[in-house]
């Protein structure tokens, strides 16, 4: 006997419709940590016949959508890359694309338009990622934003002129308080609430914190972290952490970590705690102590697999950029490690803090019994921290006969 799915209840299968429907159930996780993920919909529900139809449109039309406009095609590219936002669709179905509720003109008055534009359309969800990706980028790049226009249009697509409501309207326009310095920014359509976009506006016209604003602020939010740690407080003290890197740009999310803005940091400091250092050098030594810190947490949690993880991480990033080798590699025997001996005379920054790296990333390889990682880690902490004693005990220990253990 065939199945008839209009015998079902309508409640079950509104269900169904918004199940199939929904963008947050089309979304796909990205295959690599840094690509962004992607929407696979199957909008077949629609063409069943006419019933289905309009029973199912409704569930479509609960999506909320953004359609974003550019006369650069590399945009495009460069949001979905960079920015690792997830992208519905671009190009000609772009460009045909109207059941948006919010339309986002990004143009550059004074440079040579030929008429030709570029869309993409993205969900709300990921409205925030492409505004901090924006934001990253004018701070990357001193001077982006005072060159660019920027026009938001507000829309009901599927009921025409009726007025959005307050709250889709701060959910839509909010995430622009990180775009700031515009040559130009207009709101328009749907009834804009002026409470809405005076709100927005407000905080469009507070700068962003300088380097020194910045580091200052990672170092006082690293400082109750370390309390956090001391007192036991291991989950408030990874988020005190991870709210530190925020500070100087860097996100993290579990084991992804991201770092933006280099270019904002390439100066010297002019006042606070860091002042005539370079604020690179800066940012580079409290983004090594909050790792050095981050694994401290996952060792008194027993968490050795994150603790190791983390501290790989850093060793093969510093590795690379001293030899420019990509070697992921903690084994091997000593003459693969030379380069920590040529190092040490370097006074690189952060020598203090990558030897805790190392020696910590030891200690989570012991407990995870990965002995061939041990003796090398502990061999390369001794060199950067020669007045540990404890450090020096035990890498002297290693070259003891028949020693297999840190202990």
């Amino acid at each position: 006997m065939a199945f008839a799915f209009l015998d079902l209840p309508a409640e079950i299968r509104d269900q169904i419709y918004h199940e199939v429907l929904s963008a947050a159930n089309a979304r796909r996780p990205p295959l690599k940590d840094d690509e962004p993920g992607t929407f696979e919909f199957d909008l077949g529900i629609l063409r069943v016949n006419k019933q289905i139809h309009h029973e199912a449109k409704k569930a479509w039309e609960d999506n909320i959508f953004i359609k974003i406009t550019t006369p650069w095609s590399e945009s495009i590219d460069h949001i979905s890359s960079e920015g690792r936002v997830p992208i519905i669709t671009k190009g000609e179905p772009a460009d045909d694309f109207q059941s948006f509720h919010l339309w986002v003109w990004i143009d550059a008055p004074g440079v040579p338009y030929r008429g030709v534009a570029y869309s993409m359309v993205i969900s709300l969800d990921d409205l925030l990622a492409f505004t901090r990706m924006w934001r990253f980028s004018n701070l990357n790049h001193q001077g982006l934003n005072p060159h660019l226009r920027l026009k938001l249009t507000l829309q009901d697509p599927h009921v025409p002129n009726r007025k959005i409501q307050k709250s889709l309207q701060t959910a839509l326009l909010q995430p622009f308080e990180q775009v700031k310095d515009l040559q130009s920014f207009s709101v328009e359509g749907a009834m804009v609430l002026p409470s809405v976009e005076e709100a927005l506006k407000t905080e469009q016209a507070i700068p962003d914190p300088s380097p020194e604003e910045s580091l200052a602020r990672a170092t006082a939010l690293k400082a109750t972290g370390n309390q956090s740690l001391q007192a036991g407080e291991y989950a408030a003290a990874l988020q005190q952490y991870t709210d530190a890197f925020a500070a100087i740009h860097i996100t993290v999310s579990g084991r992804k970590r991201y770092i933006h803005a280099d270019g904002y940091y390439y100066r010297e400091l002019i006042s606070g705690p860091h002042q005539g250092q370079r604020s690179d050098y800066a940012r580079l030594i409290i983004r090594a102590q909050l790792v050095a810190n981050v694994m401290q947490v996952y060792l008194k949690m027993q968490e050795w697999e994150d603790a190791r993880f983390w501290g790989k991480r850093s060793i093969n990033l510093f590795r690379s950029s001293l030899t420019g080798e990509i070697d992921s590699d903690l084994g091997g025997d000593r003459s693969s490690w030379a380069w920590v001996q040529e190092s040490a005379t370097m006074g690189f920054p952060a020598r203090t803090e990558m030897g805790k790296i190392m020696y910590r990333t030891a200690l989570a390889a012991h407990e995870l019994g990965r002995q061939d990682e041990v003796a090398n880690l502990m061999r390369a902490a001794a060199v950067y921290l020669p007045h540990d004693q404890i450090v020096q005990a035990r890498a002297r220990a290693l070259d003891e006969p028949d020693s297999k253990s840190i202990d």
